[in-house]
């Protein structure tokens, strides 16, 4: 057994956090089946013991720690913990991050705005969150920082960000590129229109789009299904998960 391998089995023993009490706190995370649970809680463990989780400024409770950690593993539930080799460390911060920046927009033009950054991922670099905007997360409500980076990150397995991440086995990258180009142009049009049906910040990039849809495939599943069908069941087979049925009728 390699260095590696020992130091994550000496964290897994030192970590005893509230994971029933997290699960039940989680309205995401309820539908699983018993075996299913027990996976996520199993891969929530791994990560801890395999990520460092730096807290600057903050101070999350064991319960929070749970929490966070669960919503982690969710999208990589019947993937494994592999899928996330692109990172090391997962960085709390109190508030989000703002900062000016220069832009260009299809003119060529150059500007200078103020941007606010909740959550940041680079390629094989940490991932930071604003804990300010992961405190409420977990609900049926559209909204998810912590899974959004997460699918950046997954994106990125594949080289640059792009929102076509590495296929699974039996899926076809040309049928993902078409469904997800399709959604993607319907949403720039519909957004021009003011009539953006999901959050308009994906139609700013493809790799925003793939994040935004992912964010919403766990978090109301069944918005994205009814506004990109084609979008949810290319997800749905990635993740082999189905998170349409566990969502209660009155959620969302």
């Amino acid at each position: 057994m390699g260095w590696f391998d020992w130091l994550t089995r000496q964290r897994l023993r030192s970590l005893s956090l509230p994971w029933q009490q997290a699960l039940a706190a989680l309205p995401i995370l309820q539908g699983l089946s018993e075996p299913e649970q027990q996976r996520l809680c199993e891969l929530a463990q791994a990560l801890l013991a395999r990520k460092t989780l730096t807290q600057l400024g903050v101070a999350l409770s064991p319960l929070q720690q749970a929490g966070l950690a669960l919503q982690a593993a969710l999208p990589i539930l019947h993937l494994g913990l592999d899928w996330y080799a692109g990172f090391h460390e997962i960085i709390i911060i109190p508030e989000p991050v703002t900062r000016r920046e220069s832009v260009q927009d299809e003119f060529g033009l150059v500007s200078e705005v103020v941007e606010e950054h909740a959550g940041e991922s680079w390629q094989q670099g940490p991932l930071v969150l604003a804990w300010s905007e992961l405190a409420d997360d977990g609900g049926w409500d559209g909204y998810n920082l912590i899974i959004h980076e997460l699918a950046h990150k997954l994106d990125m397995l594949g080289g640059e960000a792009d929102g076509v991440p590495p296929m699974r086995p039996g899926m076809v990258m040309s049928a993902w590129r078409r469904d997800f180009q399709a959604a993607f142009d319907d949403l720039r049009v519909r957004d021009e229109r003011n009539e953006a049906p999901i959050d308009p910040y994906a139609a700013t990039h493809p790799a925003e789009f793939l994040a935004v849809t992912t964010e919403l495939f766990f978090s109301d599943p069944r918005l994205l299904h009814s506004v990109y069908p084609a979008v949810y069941h290319q997800l749905a087979r990635f993740f082999e998960q189905a998170p349409l049925l566990r969502q209660p009728p009155s959620a969302g």
